[in-house]
């Protein structure tokens, strides 16, 4: 007699950066509530940390055909096609992540942002933080004013970062990651701007002993999953995915909430100094910058961003 065997489960293999560590990644923090999620369901979910999939293009690819479900990505791989996306890296744009949250969950920007991607083959979910805000790293002194960033030469990631940089009071030069620590020590930068787990987890806090969260732009990652296969899915399974991703969001989110206040000790076990931003500075590089906003995106883009600050906010 024939033995009926049970199906087999479906795998959903998500591509992170970084190790698949959930303790020390909040990229594997996401991937690691996604995972608990569909036990029990006909998924199962298959974690591929930094490199195991290709380079960050290579992945992108694949969601596009189909070849990968879910993709945690640099959210500038999606900007040639969803140009929309470069209003998260605006500077200063946003108060707080809460804010960024509200804007994403209470507005139609996700939407705006998904239609020519779901037309190529990719849906953006959401936005995965992979750090608190990014802040002002540096050599030299402490920062609790724009006034204190003249004279300081920070290192740039591209021509719209080195712009803000210079629209602050600072100047700047534009340093392949790689190159950075040996920029910094010989002088030729004196520090970045990053997340402050960007220094602890490089070892850069041995020179870098200064620390300014500004709250410059939210440090994020674009959760992309595959439309062709997301659209192939019954009801019930789109459902369990659905279900599988808010699971990710909120457990980054927890992460997030618990490395806040250890980012914090580790700084200063490191000796770092950590300042804030006395009242009103911020409010000046907000003014300050503004201005290379338009740089950056177009202003018909730029507009849909303000008008989802104003629903928000009022």
């Amino acid at each position: 007699m024939a033995l009926a065997l049970p199906a087999a489960a479906a795998e959903v293999k998500i591509a992170i950066n970084g190790a698949n560590d959930p303790e020390t990644n909040a990229e594997a923090a996401w991937a690691a509530g996604f995972a608990g999620a569909l036990e029990g369901t006909d998924f199962e979910a298959n974690v591929f940390p930094s490199g195991t999939l290709g380079s960050e293009d290579e992945r992108f690819d694949q969601v596009a055909q189909g070849l990968l479900e879910v993709n945690l990505a640099t959210v500038s791989t999606a900007f040639g096609m969803s140009p929309l996306m470069k209003g998260v890296l605006l500077p200063f744009m946003f108060e707080s992540n809460d804010e960024f949250d509200a804007i994403i969950a209470e507005t139609d920007l996700l939407d705006s942002m998904n239609e020519p991607l779901v037309e190529n083959g990719v849906r953006l979910a959401g936005f995965n933080y992979i750090g608190t805000s990014i802040g002002m790293h540096n050599a030299k002194r402490p920062i609790t004013k724009m006034s204190d960033l003249e004279g300081l030469r920070f290192r740039a990631l591209n021509a719209e970062q080195l712009a803000y940089q210079e629209a602050l009071g600072a100047t700047g030069t534009i340093v392949a990651w790689s190159e950075v620590a040996n920029a910094i020590q010989t002088g030729v930068a004196d520090g970045y701007f990053n997340p402050p787990n960007s220094a602890i987890r490089t070892g850069h806090t041995e020179f870098l002993v200064h620390f300014t969260q500004a709250n410059i732009s939210p440090s994020t990652r674009a959760v992309l999953l595959s439309e062709d296969w997301y659209q192939g899915l019954s009801d019930a399974e789109r459902a369990q995915i659905d279900a599988a991703v808010e699971a990710g969001f909120e457990a980054n989110r927890a992460w997030i909430a618990d490395w806040t206040e250890e980012v914090r000790e580790k700084h200063e076990a490191a000796g770092v100094t950590i300042s804030d931003l006395e009242p009103g500075e911020r409010d000046k590089m907000v003014e300050a910058t503004r201005g290379t906003w338009s740089d950056i995106m177009t202003e018909e883009h730029l507009q849909l961003f303000t008008d989802a600050l104003d629903q928000v906010r009022n």
